[in-house]
Parts: C-alpha cells; structure tokens; sequence
C-alpha cells in the first residue's frame, strides 16, 4: 500500500517543462501588457558586475555605428540634441531616416516556442511589395488614417503591413501607446516594421504639377478663342445672328471698361477732395479756440456769435421741433426763455446744462444727447439774430 500511496504522489507532482512553460507565458503576458509585478531584484554577483564593466568599457572604446537599411552607409552615432534634433538620426548619404525599431530580447516564451517570434527584418524586394500594394489599395490618395490630412510634401513612413502614415503622426502614436509592443492603428498588427518612402510626396507633385498645367492650358486656350472668333467673324464667316451677338457682346464688354475706369477715376477726385475737407475741417478745429466771440453780417450788419453757423443751427433745432428738456424731461415754454442752445443744434434749460456740466467728469464739455464736444448760445439771442438776417 505504501508503494501505490507513493508512485500516486510522483505521478500528481507537475513535471518541471510544465511549471518552467507556465512561468514563461506569465512572463511575456507581463511585459506585452507592461504589468507592474514588483519582483525582488535579485543581486548581482561580484563576478558579473565586473564583466559589464569590462564590456561597457571596450564598447566605449569601439567606435558607435549605425548602418543605414537603405544605402548600407555606416553613420556614426551621435548625441540628440536640442538644436539637431532628428537631423542626428538622418543618414549622410541617402537622407533616410533612421529606423528606431526597439529590438527586444526575445523571452523565454519565445526561445520556447510557446509564442510565436517576431518577424525577421524584411527585404528590399518585400518592402517593395509593400509599396506596390499601398499603392494598388491607393493610399497614396487618400489622407493619413490618424490626422485625416493629404499627405503633401511631408515625411512619411509605410509599415511592414503596407500602411502609410506621417512619421510625426506614427511617433505620437506610438508614444502614448500603452504597451511594449507597437501595433499598427488599423490592421493592429504587432511588432511592425517602418520604412521612410516618398510614394505620397511624388504622387502630391504629379498632381498639383498636373492642376497647375490644367489650369494654365484653359487659360491660354480661352484668351486665344477669343481672337480666333473674332478673326473667324471678321471674314464675313459664319451664321450672322451669332457674328452680330458676337460683336454686340465685345462692344458692350468695352463699354463696361470705360464706365469702370471713368468710375475709378471720378472715385479718385471724390477722394481727393474729401481728403481736402477733413485737412480743412482740421484747421478749423485747431484755430477754433481762437475764433472770435461775435461776428458780423457783411449784408445786414447783425452781429452774431462766431466760430459756428449758428443760424444753420438754429434753423436745424427749430425744424426739429423739441418741446421738452431732455435733461429734466421738462418743457421749455412757449416764451423759450432761459434756454440755451448747443453747437450740435440740441436745446436745454439753462440751469440743467449748468448742473450737468458741474458734474462732467471730462476735460471737455459733452453734449448729454449725442456725446459731442458744443458751445453754448442763448434761444433767444441767437432766434433774435436770425429775426434780423431775415
């Protein structure tokens, strides 16, 4: 019976393949998932440290190279920088942007077999494939799948998968991806490879070259039409009716640039001569505060308060017909004694634009209706003015 117990005990105990496959697959899910597991460190023998040392040493002392997957050209390896930037990154010879590809150590799920290997780096003929189904899907046409903007002239990239996007776009997105292994935005296809191509560029310039020339032919061929009917027509060729609406259509078409030149120039003057009047009117507010108080009529002799046309005035405040103070809301009377008459023909008590110029708070008096700068003259001695001119 012990024996049996025993061999029962051996047979339920996990072989060791199982709890080393079990432990490998954790492993992986852990970093493709960028799981935080808070392992112990385990420490480092003495031995170890020294062989990294030694190793960090001669890499140091070996000249750092990067080899460019377009042209094979051995670049050397420089410090970013703010003021470089990608231009570090650039190949010498060719441009190409470097390929920032992470290569990850594979783990030990994969060394297993238990999860399937990233792929090998592709040929120049796959990369080519590549670029010719892009360009049969017709890719190139269309906006990148990320910003949804035409790709123009700036840089771009195609993956392994044979999507292309902006190399700006792709970055940022792989940037703010929360995981280890980077996954193509539409076919979401993991641990990808990227490859700078000019497929969108040269498509861009094709066509824009293709709508300039477009657009230069239709011009050229209109502007030539016209001159080739017209020595059609001039012949005596062709229907009448449509000769006759022909040349109706270029006289009028004449006639349309005189008017308007006529017009821009009568706009000019009209210009000119308003320019003339604000300098004038200028002048006169600068010699205003010198005018004199009272002037008199060459015709009647009448004297007259100066600087404004305050029978222009008058007769403007008197055609409006105003009854009532518009400080108190109060009527003037039928006598329009004690009112006082502004520059800006509006009309108020005496004592209420007395009152309100007390409390002006601006260096210049305001008229309280239309915010105006004014002088002030009596109804009466300006309606008795008037009286006389008459």
């Amino acid at each position: 019976m012990s024996r049996a117990k025993r061999r029962s005990e051996v047979s339920a105990k996990p072989d060791k393949s199982t709890i080393i496959n079990a432990a490998a697959l954790q492993d992986h899910l852990a970093r493709s998932l960028t799981l935080d597991l808070r392992l112990r460190p385990r420490r480092p023998r003495k031995a170890t440290i020294q062989s990294r040392e030694n190793m960090s040493a001669s890499n140091s002392e070996y000249r750092c190279v990067w080899v460019c997957e377009t042209c094979t050209f051995e670049n050397n390896e420089r410090p970013r920088s703010s003021t470089c930037g990608r231009d570090s990154d650039r190949c010498s010879a060719c441009g190409t942007q470097r390929n920032e590809q992470l290569q990850h150590r594979l783990t030990l799920a994969q060394k297993r077999g238990l999860v399937k290997r990233p792929p090998p780096k592709l040929t120049r003929d796959e990369w080519e494939d590549c670029e010719q189904q892009a360009e049969a899907r017709g890719d190139t046409q269309h906006p990148c799948s990320i910003c949804r903007e035409s790709f123009g002239v700036k840089e771009q990239v195609i993956l392994s998968c044979s999507h292309m996007f902006h190399l700006a776009c792709i970055t940022s997105f792989e940037r703010f991806l929360r995981t280890n292994q980077r996954v193509c935005p539409l076919c979401r296809k993991q641990n990808y490879q990227k490859r700078n191509t000019t497929m969108a560029s040269a498509f861009h310039r094709d066509y824009s070259a293709k709508r300039i020339q477009a657009v230069l032919r239709g011009f050229l061929a209109r502007r030539q039409a016209a001159g080739l009917w017209q020595k059609f027509y001039s012949s005596g060729k062709g229907d009448p009716i449509r000769r006759r609406q022909f040349f109706a259509n270029r006289v009028g078409k004449t006639t349309d640039r005189l008017v308007t030149a006529m017009s821009k120039r009568d706009d000019s003057i009209d210009a000119l001569l308003a320019e003339f009047d604000k300098s004038l009117s200028m002048s006169r507010r600068v010699f205003q505060d010198n005018a004199p108080e009272t002037e008199t009529d060459p015709a009647t002799g009448a004297s007259f308060p100066g600087g404004d046309d305050w029978l222009a005035i008058f007769n403007k405040a008197k055609a409006r017909n105003e009854s009532e103070c518009a400080i108190c809301i109060n009527s003037f009377g039928s006598s329009m004694a004690g009112v006082s008459l502004l520059s800006c023909s509006h009309a108020f008590h005496s004592q209420c634009l007395s009152a309100f110029e007390d409390f002006n708070i601006y260096e210049v008096s305001l008229c309280p209706v239309c915010r105006a700068s004014y002088r002030s003259q009596t109804w009466l001695h300006v309606a008795q003015i008037a009286s006389q001119t008459r």
